[in-house]
């Protein structure tokens, strides 16, 4: 865990600068009062979808067990930015393990309040990446864009602090050489149905070597190619395009990073297996 200069108590005092009108911030009478994460967040009323994914994740017994445990936690609201569909294919049952990455990657273990969290700076998740704290304008954000609405709200096992964005984890760091992985029968479902994709007219770039002519031409691990100039990214596609441009001929790629939709102009390469 990084560990940041001392920040002024003057400047910590963030109980001003953040209101959720849907939470109220307990008296030192009420914090012994105060229920689980769980019950603390149910009783709120606006983190619906985070108790369903959780729900779905298997991990309610996690966050009710003794912790401590500090949430991140995306409202209803948040949630929603991710749109229906993305919402409804994370809550699958043959998604779970996706959506357990992604909502681990909103615990921290331990009780980090707000002051905690600036003073070190940055703290691992559950999941494993870490997450970024800073003082922008006044506001905490996570990652430096995602902004904390409500602070140190305390439950019996830990605290919570409500966001207005969903944490997604960052792409695994790229090892080795470029692998091309074809979406046939079962590998790359998660991910596929997570960016909305169809997993039989994609392909999925999972390694890229350093110094290679894929990172060259700009690609990145966990890239997903949908299309191959101009056609559906089949493995009998990408083979008749290569065939076609010749060893150094152009390709053109189109490709989700992350869900956002990009135009790559790669060339046939020829990497050693």
């Amino acid at each position: 865990m990084n560990v940041l200069a001392p920040v002024s108590l003057a400047v910590l005092s963030l109980g001003t600068l953040v209101a959720a009108p849907s939470i109220h911030q307990p008296t030192s009478a009420s914090k012994a009062r105060a229920g689980d994460i769980v019950e603390v967040a149910s009783e709120a009323g606006s983190f619906g979808t985070l108790l369903a994914a959780a729900e779905a994740a298997g991990l309610v017994d996690a966050l009710k067990s003794k912790g401590p445990l500090t949430v991140l936690a995306p409202t209803d609201e948040a949630f929603g930015g991710l749109g229906k569909d993305t919402i409804a294919n994370l809550l699958k049952p043959e998604n779970r393990d996706t959506l357990k990455s992604i909502l681990t990657y909103h615990v921290i273990s331990g009780s980090v309040s707000a002051q905690d969290a600036l003073r070190a700076g940055s703290a691992p998740t559950l999941s494993g990446p870490e997450v970024s704290f800073s003082l922008q304008g006044g506001q905490l954000r996570i990652n430096g864009e995602i902004n904390v609405i409500n602070n140190d709200i305390q439950a019996s096992n830990g605290v919570i602090h409500v966001i207005d964005q969903v944490l997604i984890p960052p792409t695994p760091k790229p090892k080795g050489r470029l692998v091309i992985g074809f979406f046939s029968e079962r590998p790359g479902t998660e991910l596929a149905n997570y960016l909305g994709v169809d997993r039989n007219g994609t392909l999925l770039i999972s390694k890229v070597t350093k110094g290679s002519e894929a990172e060259g031409a700009g690609l990145q691990a966990f890239d997903l190619v949908t299309s191959v100039n101009g056609r559906a990214a089949t493995s009998q596609v990408i083979a008749e395009e290569k065939e076609k441009a010749g060893f150094g001929g152009a390709i053109h790629l189109e490709i989700l990073r992350k869900g956002t939709k990009m135009t790559i102009d790669s060339k046939v390469g020829a990497e050693n297996s």
